[in-house]
């Protein structure tokens, strides 16, 4: 905000206004006592932005789990292999490898595995050594500590700094306890960002969404532009800018951009503009069903009741819209939440009713309906309109889940402006007003502050272990869990007895040679830890481009045949051998992989014993003895002629 447009504000909200060297009821104001005043937003505003990014950053160092063992080894979830893997293959192969992530070259949105390899590499020139584990783990704190909590601060400001340009606003106060307030709500919620770390972890996903903010805020501002006519030029710059940052990202954030920025466009711009982007939307959904039709066959498109056809509801829909009016937030402080909610549409409605906020007033109402009508079909109805509805966030409810906060926080940040400026006819005078917003802004703070500790942790046993945000809780708990290494599940991902076994296999094998195993019993995670060129290096390496030779190792291998078997592994490496790693059966926690068959031929005792009496299959080390789970568990090499 300029300084033209903050020495606007006057020093006290009266009827009149006070000019420099005026004299007003007797009193004599110069312009340079008044000038140190008017510069003061100036200097309490950036402070009071500053403090409250760091208050946010301070709750979610916090909360992010302790102990050695969420630095020295990797996360045992879905997709967490394939982020680990895209950070090593850029490292390994250079930037020039940010355009094809995937395992079968196919591109994946490469930002936040970009700025791990930064650090990585940065930490290199000084010396230092840093774990993929590490940087992994820095640029989520970063993102969900810094990057999330300003921008939702600086889209808070399109509005609650509205009185730094208008002299009747009844307090200069009300934007910096804003700016202490809405960091702290931006991290209340278990949904994002901390949820985005615990379901897979979606971190490309969530980094995108902490950095949509800045994207909504500088096209709200290009909009007043148009309207005005004035700085098009500069807020369409930067609208692109922030656009295209989170766009790279990952590309579907541009679905929730739109969803949120539509009702303001309907609402604020001329029809042409309007038609303009409809007939871009239009455009774009075409060149989007070319692209899914094109590269990814399905006889399904234009039968939407048959869409997602293996989703099963997670949530009842009066659950769900629990969830979504408490900005899922547990206990106490969720029931005090929503009340605030329902008291924030209660403003909102009257909102409409005035002429300086109806149109913003309508266009919030309808960004919260839009977004929760989407994660009541994302979680808890079927059919071909929710299958519609929620097709562009993956039809489940984990990424629609990221979007509460946002709105809900947005609803809560309009409503307090909405009150603090409100131009409702009243007989209160201007001092009651300035109560009435102060009250406002302490119930907010408390609201801030009770979300975070408002709520009862307790233990496996049930037991009371503290005070806190209970879902925040349960998601760190979990998150630790699975950056841990014990046996006490023997058949998950990555257990003590199956680390020690990668150890060997990486110490046994030649440097390069490919080891194919099922990743779906966390073989994968020897390409994680170790670096083992597995042939498997994610649980879903696709079959487009090159990855055709995935299928052909599985169809080959099925086949019993001990031509067509070596014929099709032995050239994955020409110059080095194959290996293949006998390590147990499939995770229960991969078993939603849709594909999860296409291994089965792996885990055929009678294929592998064939394969090994004919000379097929030569065993090197065996893992039995290990655990007495660990039955049949070997690695074998393959009988290739070099």
């Amino acid at each position: 905000m300029s300084i033209k447009s903050m020495n606007t504000v006057s020093d006290t909200f009266t009827p009149g206004t006070v000019t420099p060297g005026t004299v007003t009821s007797g009193t004599s104001t110069s312009g340079a006592s008044v000038m140190p005043r008017r510069l003061a937003p100036l200097v309490a505003l950036p402070a009071c932005m500053t403090i409250g990014v760091l208050l946010a950053f301070a709750v979610v160092v916090a909360w992010f789990p302790k102990g050695s063992a969420a630095w020295q080894y990797p996360l045992h979830q879905i997709d967490a292999p394939a982020h680990y893997y895209f950070i090593r293959r850029i490292l390994d192969e250079g930037i020039g490898a940010a355009t094809h992530l995937w395992p079968n070259d196919a591109y994946y949105p490469p930002l936040f595995h970009l700025l791990a390899a930064g650090l990585i590499a940065i930490a290199r020139l000084v010396g230092v050594e840093m774990t993929i584990y590490t940087a992994f783990n820095v640029v989520w704190i970063a993102g969900a500590g810094l990057v999330w909590p300003a921008g939702m601060q600086l889209l808070s400001s399109y509005w609650t700094c509205r009185g730094l340009r208008d002299a009747r606003a009844p307090s200069r106060l009300f934007p910096c306890a804003m700016a202490l307030i809405v960091p702290l709500l931006s991290v209340a919620s278990a949904s994002h960002p901390f949820q985005m770390l615990a379901s897979g972890p979606l971190v490309a996903y969530g980094l995108a969404f902490s950095l949509l903010p800045f994207w909504l805020y500088a096209t709200l501002r290009l909009f007043d532009a148009i309207v005005a006519r004035s700085a098009i030029i500069r807020w369409s710059a930067i609208t692109v800018l922030t656009g295209g940052i989170t766009v790279f990202a990952h590309p579907r954030m541009t679905f929730t951009w739109l969803l949120f920025i539509g009702p303001f466009l309907l609402m604020r711009l001329p029809w042409r503009f309007i038609l303009a982007a409809l007939a871009a939307c239009v455009l774009g959904a075409g060149a989007f069903l070319a692209y899914m039709v094109t590269h990814y066959k399905s006889s399904r498109y234009f039968n939407p009741g048959d869409w997602f056809h293996t989703f099963v509801p997670n949530r009842t829909v009066p659950d769900a819209l629990r969830v979504f009016v408490t900005d899922n937030i547990d206990g106490p402080a969720g029931i005090v939440m929503a009340v605030a909610v329902v008291a924030a549409v209660v403003v909102m409605i009257i909102a409409v009713v005035t002429e300086k906020t109806r149109k913003d007033a309508i266009s919030v109402l309808l960004v919260v309906v839009l977004f929760g009508l989407l994660y009541v079909c994302s979680t808890a109805l079927t059919g071909w309109f929710p299958n519609i509805v929620a097709a562009a966030w993956y039809r489940a409810e984990t990424r629609p889940l990221t979007m509460i906060p946002l709105a809900i926080v947005v609803l809560l940040v309009f409503a307090a402006s909405a009150l603090h400026e409100t131009t409702i006819p009243s007989p209160h005078s201007p001092r009651s007003r300035r109560t009435i917003s102060a009250i406002m802004v302490a119930i907010l703070a408390a609201l801030a502050v009770g979300a975070q500790f408002g709520g009862v942790t307790s233990g496996p046993d049930g037991s009371i272990t503290g005070w806190g945000n209970a879902n925040r809780a349960r998601l760190a708990h979990d998150i630790y869990a699975n950056m841990t290494l014990t046996d006490a599940q023997p058949d998950e991902q990555l257990t003590d007895t199956k680390y020690g076994i990668l150890a060997d296999v990486a110490r046994t094998v030649e440097p390069g040679a490919a080891v194919i195993s099922d990743p779906l019993n966390g073989s994968m995670y020897g390409k994680t830890v170790f670096d083992v060129n597995m042939l498997y290096p994610i649980y879903n390496p696709m079959a487009e481009k090159n990855g055709a030779i995935f299928g052909a190792v599985e169809r080959a291998f099925d086949s019993g045949d001990k031509t067509t078997l070596l014929d099709t592994v032995c050239p994955i490496e020409r110059d080095k051998p194959e290996y293949f790693l006998v390590m147990g059966g499939q995770a229960p926690s991969l078993q939603m992989f849709t594909f999860r068959q296409q291994y089965d031929p792996f885990h055929r005792e009678d294929l592998i014993a064939k394969y090994t009496a004919d000379g097929t299959l030569v065993k090197v080390r065996d893992y039995s003895d290990r655990a007495d789970y660990a039955k049949g568990w070997a690695l074998y090499r393959f009988g290739c002629t070099r």
